[in-house]
């Protein structure tokens, strides 16, 4: 019997780690482990190792003797974990989809602007949402006067590249920001003049597109705030399920929580006993679900074939939720930083659960 090939489509650089076991934050054994639990073979390839004259792919298949570049015919089912922004890249992409390829997560780049806008069409989401608007400098002198906080964000940036806190002070205001690649020993606070924009801070506005955003007041633990990572994910029956989340902590001297910028993972009932002790944790773990689902079927309406969202979500000393940002290509190697194992492993499970409900039913969920 033939077998049933997925395909996993992957970065340059994560491929050409194959051979030599050296894939970064991807776990080529927890995808084989999570797809033999559904029948399926993986089989990893880049894009340009397709063919759609012949209709075929030359991608890495693991054999007894180690992972064997093989060539086969392109899987019916493909889980994008790749990053493209070039036009002939996502144009090959909707061809494969066009023929009858499954591709979920076919694109896995989005602006923070632009999911911004598709969320502010939610009347659920738009109470959830910080005051964001398109970064200028009257509109950040503005928002300052109006919230006296905020986080200034690169559009398209990552791992907490480029971002920036401009906050009021009683005398003066401060300004955070890093010049290093991620790196909490990059970050720095200066003092500026009330009212003044520094110079850095507007030739970065005026080289890309930034978002200006009202800082939420996070919950704290041992004195140093945090937010929730969630990985939301499509399973076995097509619809949005959560996999798993995680307390990640800022380090001392910036804002940023990314665990790339040196912040901290941790088990989110253990903060949330500390920081909510009046509440039953499992409450606030099923509201936080909740919360991510939501808002993962409210984006899903806007991105065709999105299955994986990594979603930060901010709670406040209060309790209350609000959307930071969701990621399309969710690295997951948080849930392992925090000890959690078994919930990193579940990361890998839930797409090779969907690639098996695709196979299924030949067509994608409806909602």
């Amino acid at each position: 019997m033939q077998p049933e090939y997925v395909g996993i489509l992957l970065n340059d650089r994560t491929y050409r780690g194959i051979p030599n076991g050296k894939t970064g934050t991807e776990s080529l054994h927890n995808y084989e482990e999570a797809a033999e639990m559904y029948g399926l073979v993986p089989c990893f390839f880049r894009l340009q190792d397709l063919s759609l004259d012949t209709c075929t792919v030359a991608g890495y298949i693991l054999t007894p003797s180690g992972y064997t570049r093989t060539t086969l015919p392109i899987p019916r089912v493909i889980h994008n974990r790749a990053i493209y922004h070039n036009k002939k890249a996502l144009d090959m992409i909707k061809q494969l989809i066009t023929a009858g390829i499954f591709i979920y997560n076919g694109s896995t780049r989005y602006g923070k602007d632009s999911v911004h806008l598709m969320l502010v069409e939610d009347p659920f989401m738009q109470s959830a949402l910080p005051h964001t608007l398109r970064a200028k400098a009257a509109t950040i002198r503005s928002m300052l006067r109006q919230h006296g906080d905020l986080v200034l964000k690169p559009c398209r940036g990552s791992v907490g590249l480029g971002m920036m806190r401009l906050r009021q002070g009683t005398y003066c205001d401060y300004f955070t920001y890093s010049r290093s690649s991620p790196s909490a020993r990059g970050w720095r606070t200066q003092h500026i003049s009330k009212g003044k924009l520094p110079a850095l801070l507007l030739r970065r506005i005026r080289s890309v597109p930034f978002l200006t955003q009202q800082r939420i007041p996070l919950a704290e633990y041992m004195g140093r705030p945090y937010d929730i990572r969630v990985t939301v994910q499509r399973g076995l029956c097509g619809h949005w399920e959560v996999s798993g989340m995680f307390a990640k902590t800022s380090p001392a001297r910036t804002f940023v929580s990314n665990i790339a910028q040196g912040g901290s993972a941790y088990p989110v009932e253990d903060i949330f006993c500390r920081s909510f002790p009046d509440t039953p944790p499992e409450i606030l773990v099923e509201r936080t679900a909740q919360f991510v689902i939501q808002t993962a079927c409210s984006l899903s309406k806007h991105m065709p074939y999105s299955a994986d969202f990594g979603m930060d979500v901010a709670i406040t000393a209060e309790g209350k939720l609000f959307f930071i940002e969701a990621n399309g290509c969710d690295q997951r190697y948080g849930f392992r930083e925090a000890g959690m194992v078994e919930t990193w492993k579940e990361t890998y499970r839930k797409p090779m659960a969907f690639a098996r409900y695709l196979f299924n039913t030949g067509s994608w969920p409806t909602h």
